[in-house]
């Protein structure tokens, strides 16, 4: 199976994976081809290493997003004996996952034989071809945790309920099920939804599968508490995170028993942001300007932290000021780069209280004026 080839990955992309994972000596940074994720990121982004810098740190935001949920219900994630990550694609997730658990305990499963077999070889854990038909799809084992990311955001109503029945019945008794869907608040203006609390649009991203069974869904909390209700028969129980994955699409966790109250997790979203200017002084000072919004009640911005080369600069002076938007920050950032190149490694990110990250940029300097396009005298 053909690989992105990364074989020679530039130090920005090195020095992004040296700072975003959890041993970088043993990540397997492979990309398939042919994953669609990956071949969004790069119509975006148009090179390759950024693209594939995009693509991890997605993977990596839904990490930390599944560990903090995981990490209430367990305690410990050493207590999760089988992991099911379904319509796991070609594995942004689980490159990830198999170094927070073991992958003898990590199942994946997906539409594409091609997609399930690429996991297998590469990070070891075990696979399952997923059916169009939710009533082909057959399991004896039960599993502690279900995670469907980015599944019921494209479904049709005709088998969103019998998926969302499926995936329950394959519940442990002290497991739980996390799904995302696209809430009826992302709904284009011009667009209204149906009376059921659900709108399924045939369009979406994937080159390959039916739009009239894999499209675009928006769906309201009402219809989603309905699905569960009737699936289960009363017995299923749910809490709601608006904005959970990637601040972007709700998460829903589902469980067969009343669990610890959601107020008791202190769940935390990613700062998020945008570089707008950047510009070189003839004295050799980098100065950023940007913004970054940080949503939750329970936390703070902490710092905007440059690194060059892999290291750490301890002298940057960084000015916030309030933005037009609640939670947004206009900030600025002044560092020597003293022997600094053009071709040195910058990579710059916000961090909260709560130590999740946004990374602006992983790039060489060079290339971060470029795309700015700011030079000015001192």
């Amino acid at each position: 199976m053909s690989l992105v080839d990364l074989s020679r990955q530039s130090l920005a992309l090195q020095q992004f994976i040296q700072d975003q994972t959890l041993s970088p000596a043993t990540f397997n940074s492979a990309i398939c081809h042919q994953d669609e994720m990956y071949l969004f990121a790069l119509a975006n982004h148009g090179i390759p290493d950024r693209a594939a810098i995009r693509y991890y740190f997605n993977g990596r935001r839904i990490l930390d997003t599944v560990r903090q949920i995981l990490t209430w219900h367990f305690e410990d994630l050493s207590q999760i004996s089988s992991f099911l990550d379904f319509a796991s694609g070609y594995g942004r997730l689980t490159r990830f996952l198999v170094q927070e658990i073991s992958p003898e305990n990590i199942w994946i499963s997906d539409i594409y034989a091609e997609a399930v077999q690429f996991q297998i070889e590469q990070f070891q854990v075990r696979g399952i071809v997923s059916t169009t038909d939710p009533d082909d799809y057959f399991l004896q084992q039960q599993f502690d945790c279900i995670l469907a990311c980015s599944f019921f955001s494209h479904l049709p109503q005709s088998t969103f309920l019998s998926w969302l029945k499926k995936l329950y019945s394959l519940l442990s008794p002290q497991g739980i099920l996390m799904f995302s869907v696209h809430d009826r608040a992302l709904l284009p203006p011009h667009l209204a939804i149906s009376p059921s609390d659900l709108l399924f649009i045939p369009n979406s991203e994937s080159r390959t599968l039916d739009v009239n069974e894999y499209g675009t869904t928006y769906v309201g909390e009402t219809f989603v508490a309905n699905c569960l209700n009737t699936l289960s028969q009363g017995e299923a129980v749910y809490s709601r995170i608006p904005l959970g994955i990637c601040r972007y699409q709700d998460l829903y966790l589902v469980t067969r028993t009343p669990q610890k109250s959601l107020s008791s997790l202190q769940f935390s979203h990613h700062p998020q942001g945008k570089i707008e200017r950047c510009e070189l002084t003839e004295a050799g000072n980098l100065i950023l300007t940007g913004w970054v919004s940080e949503i939750n009640p329970n936390s703070q911005l902490e710092a905007i932290l440059v690194l060059i080369n892999g290291t750490l600069i301890p002298k940057g002076l960084l000015s916030l000021q309030p933005g037009s938007d609640e939670g947004q920050w206009s900030w600025s950032y002044h560092v020597n780069l003293e022997d600094a190149t053009q071709e040195s490694i910058i990579l710059i990110k916000a961090v909260n209280s709560q130590g999740l990250e946004w990374v602006f940029e992983t790039t060489t300097i060079g290339m971060l004026l470029e795309t700015y396009k700011t030079q000015v005298g001192d």
